[in-house]
C-alpha cells in the first residue's frame, strides 16, 4: 500500500430525518432502502484508505434507484 492509499466506495442511506446508515455495496445498500420509508436515498462517495482513515475527493453523491 503507497501512500495514496487503497480506493474503495463507501455507501449509505440518508432517511428523511438525515440520518445516515452505512452500507457496504449498492446491492446492499438498495436492498435495506424500503425500510427506511418515504424519503430515504442512497449515496455514495469514492474513498481512499490510508490505516483507520478514509479521505473523499468529490463527497457523498445521490444515486438513483436502478429499480426506478
Amino acid at each position: 500500500m503507497g501512500l495514496a492509499g487503497l480506493p474503495g466506495r463507501e455507501w449509505m442511506i440518508k432517511d428523511a430525518k438525515g440520518r445516515k446508515y452505512s452500507y457496504d455495496s449498492q446491492e446492499e445498500a438498495f436492498g435495506e432502502l424500503h425500510e427506511y420509508g418515504e424519503g430515504a436515498t442512497v449515496w455514495t462517495r469514492e474513498v481512499h484508505r490510508v490505516l483507520f482513515m478514509t479521505k473523499s475527493i468529490d463527497g457523498w453523491k445521490q444515486v438513483p434507484d436502478p429499480q426506478g
